[in-house]
C-alpha cells in the first residue's frame, strides 16, 4: 500500500507551532524568566512547553547565523595593503603624486594635511 503524505502544519501559525509560539511571546517579553514564557505561551495558545524549550529557542536566536567570525569591514585608515598588485599600484600612485608635487617635502605635507582632516 502507498503510504498517505501527512498533512503539514502550517509553520506559521503560532498557534501550530509552538517554536514559534515562543519566539512571539519572547518578542512581546524579552526579559521574561522561562517560567514566566511557559506561563504565557499556555495562556496565549494553548501549548504546554517545557523551561528546557525556552532555553533552547533563546539560546538559537542569540546565535550567529553561521558560526563563522564575520569580517570587520575596512576603512581607508586601516586598509592593509596585501597583495603584490596592490603594491604596484600604490607605487604608482606614490610615483604620480611625486610627479605632481615635485618633491618628496611637498609630497609630504601634502599628505599630512590629508590626514589631518
Amino acid at each position: 500500500m502507498a503510504k498517505k503524505k501527512a498533512a503539514r502544519a502550517d509553520r506559521s501559525d503560532p498557534k501550530t507551532n509552538k517554536s514559534l509560539a515562543i519566539r512571539t511571546v519572547l518578542g512581546k517579553l524579552p526579559a521574561a524568566k522561562a517560567s514566566e514564557v511557559v506561563d504565557a505561551v499556555k495562556k496565549e495558545y494553548g501549548h504546554t512547553i517545557s523551561k528546557n524549550m525556552v532555553y533552547m529557542i533563546k539560546t538559537k536566536t542569540n546565535m550567529a547565523a553561521d558560526g563563522r567570525v564575520k569580517k570587520t569591514k575596512m576603512g581607508p585608515k586601516n586598509n592593509p595593503i596585501t597583495t603584490s598588485a596592490l603594491w604596484v599600484d600604490a607605487i604608482k600612485t606614490a610615483r604620480h603624486l611625486l610627479q605632481q608635487t615635485g618633491s618628496v617635502a611637498n609630497a609630504s605635507a601634502l599628505l599630512k594635511a590629508l590626514a589631518e582632516k
